[in-house]
């Protein structure tokens, strides 16, 4: 009689446990830190009991919601990054056909009337985050006239997917794809 009582009470408890657990929120709280002396600002957002963290590249503006964050480089008026969190039925890993369905999102997510769309490039790893695997992709592609790139880098977080997505003129994207890139060395907590 005791042992069904405690069965449901484990079974209870690991439902509550479960639920307890909250997604990541992209809405950003300006932090601030300190190290050897000079003052740094971060992004703070909340992850159910945990705080993540993140400094975009320097003097980018930032606005967000709980499931997207756009950054805007200074000086560059055709050009946005956005980090969004995409819900994932499972958990995955980047395998062979993991990877065909990402390009061909990555591909369709072209703004509609672009033309000469084409895949530049596919790497899986170019970089890691807090020791999570990545997939990078870059196309470019004409749109009203304009020569555009987007890259997104994929990240699976358990049933999650963080894309880092960069769009703008394929003059910028040299520049601001290292910038953006470079700052995905920062997060904490992911």
């Amino acid at each position: 009689m005791v042992r069904p009582l405690i069965l449901g009470l484990g079974s209870s408890l690991s439902l509550f446990i479960a639920s307890a657990h909250a997604d990541l929120d992209l809405t950003p709280k300006l932090s601030h830190y300190e190290l050897d002396g000079v003052e740094f600002k971060q992004l703070a957002f909340s992850d159910g009991s945990k705080v993540v963290t993140y400094a975009p590249p320097r003097g980018w503006d930032y606005s967000g919601s709980a499931t997207r964050l756009s950054l805007r480089p200074p000086g560059k008026s055709q050009a946005e990054a956005t980090i969004k969190k995409v819900a994932l039925s499972q958990p995955a890993s980047f395998d062979e056909g993991t990877v065909k369905k990402l390009v061909q999102e990555a591909i369709a997510s072209v703004p509609p009337g672009s033309t000469d769309i084409q895949l530049v490039s596919q790497e899986k790893n170019p970089l890691m985050i807090e020791r999570k695997e990545t997939f990078l992709v870059a196309l470019s592609y004409n749109f009203y006239g304009a020569a555009c790139n987007r890259s997104i880098l994929f990240l699976n977080r358990g049933t999650e997917q963080i894309q880092f997505q960069l769009t703008c003129r394929r003059a910028d994207f040299r520049e601001l794809q290292a910038a953006f890139l470079d700052s995905q060395h920062s997060w904490q907590n992911l």
